[in-house]
């Protein structure tokens, strides 16, 4: 596997299509994303890594029955550098954040919007997403996505939800084993010889117009 300079080995699951600089369009990965993001997640400086968190309690305001965004609990800052692509490569993956301009965005957010209260931060956050800044939309998944991936906000939603009381995490990559019945081989195979379909180019449109709606 050829990793990019400095990092470790892919953690297990993870497809071996990490480039060489320069080759493959310059992109990081040429196949899937690598599965639970870079081993060494990128580095922020103090000030950015307190955007970040700060950015989170914005968008995932604080609630006493759920875990802060911005906590050590949840570390915010270690799951957005693992899903964002180093410096020098190009990113194939949703949502597409680079090392630079992620960096570069949050240095424009910088020390004020850390310091300002609640009503500054979130009219900072508006003005990036009307603005169709990419880095909204780049730190509105990783928030969301880092933060409901957390087993202790999924403790919080088991807890507080009464349509999550039986919730235990995302399917992927490995499925929902503990509920996944074993697929029935036999029926598959009678499945496999009986079954049909139609190609795409064979399905046609069902004239509806002679049909009445009324009783």
């Amino acid at each position: 596997m050829n990793d990019a300079p400095g990092e470790k080995p892919a953690p297990f699951g993870a497809p071996e299509t990490t480039a060489p600089p320069g080759e493959a369009g310059g992109f990081f990965e040429s196949g899937r994303p690598r599965l639970g993001g870079l081993q060494e997640p990128i580095r922020f400086t103090g000030r950015q890594a307190a955007v970040i968190r700060a950015v989170a309690e914005t968008m995932i305001p604080p609630d006493p029955a759920w875990p802060d965004a911005g906590s050590d609990e949840i570390d915010i800052v270690a799951f957005v550098g693992r899903y964002v692509t180093p410096s020098g490569y190009r990113n194939k993956h949703y949502p597409f954040a680079e090392e630079d301009a992620v960096t570069a965005g949050l240095d424009r957010l910088g020390q004020s919007f850390v310091d300002g209260d609640a009503t500054a931060r979130a009219a900072a956050v508006a003005a990036l997403e009307e603005a169709g800044d990419p880095l909204f939309e780049q730190l509105r998944a990783l928030v969301y996505y880092g933060y409901y991936s957390r087993p202790v906000v999924t403790l919080a939603i088991n807890r507080n939800l009464p349509a999550g009381r039986d919730y235990h995490g995302p399917p992927l990559p490995y499925g929902y084993l503990q509920t996944t019945e074993p697929w029935d081989e036999e029926l598959l195979t009678r499945a496999a010889e009986n079954g049909s379909y139609l190609e795409t180019d064979d399905v046609v449109r069902v004239d509806l117009s002679q049909l009445s709606w009324t009783k």
